[in-house]
This record gives C-alpha cells, structure tokens and sequence, in this order.
C-alpha cells in the first residue's frame, strides 16, 4: 500500500499546486488562507486547512519519532483484541460458575465486539477535531476500570454488561490509530508499512488470545478473573505511557507551533484563528461518523464485506475444538496453538507489503495521481485466496487428511484476509483524509456487528452442521463477496464524484 502512496493513503492532503493552496477535499483553494466562517460546515472548513506540506506537520517529524509513537499504539491495539478471544477460552469455567447456554455464554463475547463498533462513532470524530492524545488516555483508562467489573462480577448478565462496556472503551485502539497513522504518515515512502503494522497488530491479537487464555485458566494460581485483571494492569500502565506521547492531529500541532514562532506562515495563522470548540461542535461529533456511513455507500459496502471476512475468524475459533480435538485427536492446548497459523500468515503479508507499494507506484506513475482503488490492484488477485482456503480447510478438516492441511490453510486465510482489510483501510483514509478517523469508525461500525452476529452464528453452524459443511457454506458464499472489489475498483471513482466528503482527484 505504500503511501507514497498516500497523504492520503493516511488521510492527508497532497502537497500544494501551483494555483494555490490545496484544501482537503483534493480541490484548490484561491490565493489566501480559507476563511473557515464562510464554509457552510465550519469543522469541515477548519480541518481543510492542513496541508501536509507544512513545515510544522507531524509528517515532517524525524522517522524515529514517528515509527515510535505507532509502535506503542499498535501494540495497544494487539493488547485489546486479546480480550476477543481470551474470554473463549474462559467460557467453561463462566458456564461452570454461573450456567447458561453455550449460545447465552458467547454474549460476552459478541457484546465485546458490539462495543468495539459502538465507541468509534463518537471517538472517532471527537479525535478528529479535539485531539487524538487525551481521547487515547481516557478510553483506555476506562477500559482498565470496566475491567474491575469483569473480573468481579456478581452474576452472569454482570460479566455481558461489563464485557460490552469494556469493548466500547477499548474500541480506540481499532479506530483512533488509523487516523494516527493518517497524521504521521503521508505521501512518503514507508507509510505503507505503518498501516500495515496497523493490521498486523489487530489480527495478531485475537490470534493470540485463545492460547493465552488456555495458560491463565489452566494455571490453578490464576484462573477466571485474571482473564480480565491482567486488563487493569496492563491497561493503567498504557494510560500512563500515553500521557507523556505528543498530540498527533496536525491541526493542534500546527497550531501550537505557529503560536510559539516569532515569524508565522499566513496559513498556518489561519489555523491558529480558526479554533474548533469541541463542546459546541457536538453535533459534529454525534452525526459525521453515521452521516458517511449512510451517505457514503462505499464505506457501508466494505464494512458489510469486512464484517463478513472479520468474522469468519471468530467461525474459524468455533470450530477449531471440532477440528483439530475431535476430529484429528490434538489436545486443548494444541488445538490452541493452531490459531498461530494466523500469525505467520499476517507476518507474511506484512512482509509481502512493498510488493503492493510497487504496483501502487506504478499506477501513480500511469495516471499521474494517487488513485485511491489502485489500493485493490493486488487484491484483485489475492481476494480469490479468501474463499479457496476456506473450501481448502472445509474438505480437510474431516480427520480424514493430514491435520497439517487445515492448518496451512487457515495460514493463507491468515495472509489473504489481513491483505484485503489493509487495503480497505487505506482506500478509505485515501478517500477521506480530513475525517480519516470518523470514516474509519463508519467502516468499523457494520464489521464489528456483523461478525458479532457471526460469533453467534458460528456456534449454532458448528452444532447442527459437519465442520466440512460449515466452513464450506461461508466459502461458497464469499465467491460472490469477491465481486464487490471488482466493482469498487472499476466504479469507485464514479461514486466518489457525487460525494461531498470524499476527495477527488
């Protein structure tokens, strides 16, 4: 993906033009700073004034600095989405200790992802015009207190409400560190890899967790609640480091620069007159996040998709018992460890990423611009591997073949998916660089619900269908889901035309 590939790719304006300064939506403004007074949506207007070519940019930020800063927030993401599939190793002593269904049990679990989508649609803008740094500090902060809760609740439907609650606080992790990348990374080499770490970090977690979660409740000195203790402490100690990283919106940083400078640069005078008061633009806040969502049918398009695709690795964790424990003979544990097919298959796709970054360059090279569906050129090819190893896995997942051959399969499920989800991300923050967090949350939205439903749907396929026929009905299925990145790659452009809010070029 590389953004060179993109101040965009990463939700930022291009450098300027000759006739002007460039504004946000990819058109040239006249002669003079934008007098955001005039614009009909003044947070729109005030955010239009970044330019990535300011000297006081985040993007201008020594290398080191940058790649730091992502680090740490990525690994904040790998931390949260443990939580995801911890709990599944948990769920027999939660059905040991207080009853309930298999399908009542799983609530914890789906509500977790409910609240991952439910939080971006206000964290997300409110980090988009307020700031990245505090909202980073609060949420988690928070995600670290609603873990008391888990770890201690009274009953069943106590661990559900607690569990959704901490998925909507620790949400930030999914949808603020997208738009961070956006603010550090623009159209420079090595952005690709930025946003790539991104996913890595976000399918590398749940990967882990189920292994993890095995070890903690196996070991008698543990047990339940350290599932979730561990969340408090780890969590409090991110909040703490958070607090001494800089503020990364651009608007902010140019902003406290300019004010500290003797001689300013009339645009960046512009921004410092320009002050967007966050209490009155809660409207901003509680509406741009569900207004791109149903406005913008691409957005809603590739969430539904990404949904479908993030999910089936929760229909993937259901079955995996099935799979490798009853049908194959592995122990618990063992099975356990087959989820680290997914990590080397998402470390082969990071590594695969400057081949895409080549062929994004070339395309720039073509057109003469950085189109935002020339992110699908390679997932053109790669898109078929999603539902080709999941027939792959269904038809050898009988016991009957090697257990190997699930388990290569689900590897390449594991580069294949995070491929496809990279370049979503980055088509969108291409496509809405001056909301690139709220456009991420709109995306995140209809995934997270839907592979909420598909957790559930996992248990009751895995309970009344074969594990071949299981997994084979959602391989079919995605045959016709490999369509819609056809269509957005020969169409998108057309649609982006009678947008208000994605950038043309």
């Amino acid at each position: 993906m590389g953004l060179e590939e993109g101040d965009q790719a990463l939700g930022k304006p291009t450098t300027g033009s000759d006739s002007g300064p460039e504004m946000g939506n990819g058109t040239v403004a006249p002669d003079g700073p934008v007098n955001p007074a005039h614009d009909p949506d003044n947070t729109l207007a005030i955010l239009a004034l970044v330019k990535a070519n300011d000297a006081h940019h985040p993007i201008n930020w020594p290398t080191w600095k940058r790649w730091a800063i992502i680090f740490v927030y990525c690994s904040l993401q790998m931390f949260v989405t443990l939580t995801s599939t911890t709990y599944v190793s948990a769920e027999y002593l939660i059905q040991a200790q207080w009853g309930g269904s298999t399908q009542v049990v799983t609530l914890g679990q789906s509500l977790f992802i409910v609240g991952n989508a439910v939080g971006p649609a206000f964290m997300g803008p409110l980090s988009d015009i307020g700031g990245r740094k505090w909202v980073y500090v609060a949420s988690i902060s928070a995600y670290a207190i609603l873990n008391f809760g888990t770890a201690y609740a009274r009953n069943l439907p106590m661990l559900i409400i607690f569990m959704f609650l901490a998925g909507t606080a620790g949400s930030t992790a999914l949808s603020n560190v997208a738009g961070t990348i956006a603010d550090l990374f623009g159209d420079v080499d090595g952005a690709g890899q930025a946003m790539a770490l991104f996913v890595v970090s976000a399918n590398v977690g749940p990967s882990l967790g189920s292994p993890v979660g095995g070890w903690i409740t196996n070991n008698p000195s543990l047990g339940l609640k350290w599932i979730f203790l561990i969340n408090v402490i780890i969590g409090f100690g991110y909040a703490v480091i958070m607090c001494f990283i800089p503020e990364t919106l651009p608007r902010l940083v140019i902003a406290k620069a300019a004010a500290n400078a003797q001689d300013v640069d009339p645009d960046e005078a512009a921004i410092l007159r320009s002050k967007v008061n966050v209490l009155q633009e809660l409207r901003f806040v509680t509406t741009m996040t569900f207004r791109i969502m149903f406005t913008e049918p691409i957005v809603l398009c590739l969430g539904i998709y990404n949904g479908f695709a993030y999910g089936i690795l929760f229909l993937y964790l259901d079955g995996v018992f099935d799979v490798f424990v009853l049908n194959n003979g592995l122990s618990d544990i063992s099975a356990d460890l087959t989820y680290l097919n997914f990590v080397v298959g998402v470390l082969v796709m990071f590594c695969f990423i400057p081949v895409q970054t080549w062929f994004y360059a070339q395309d720039r090279k073509k057109h003469g611009h950085n189109r935002p569906e020339a992110r699908f050129l390679v997932s053109l090819v790669t898109v078929w591997l999603f539902p080709i190893t999941l027939l792959w896995f269904a038809f050898t997942s009988n016991g009957k073949t090697s257990y190997w051959s699930p388990v290569v399969a689900g590897g390449v499920l594991g580069f294949a998916d995070p491929l496809l989800w990279l370049s979503m991300l980055n088509y969108i923050t291409d496509s809405y660089p001056n909301v690139a967090a709220s456009a991420i949350a709109a995306f995140l939205i209809p995934s997270f619900v839907m592979a909420a439903a598909l957790a559930h749907l996992g248990v009751l396929m895995f309970e009344n269908m074969s594990t071949t026929w299981a997994m084979a009905t959602i391989g079919f299925i995605s045959f016709g889901l490999c369509g819609l990145i056809y269509f957005i790659f020969f169409f998108g452009a057309k649609i982006r035309e009678r947008s208000k809010l994605a950038r043309t070029f």
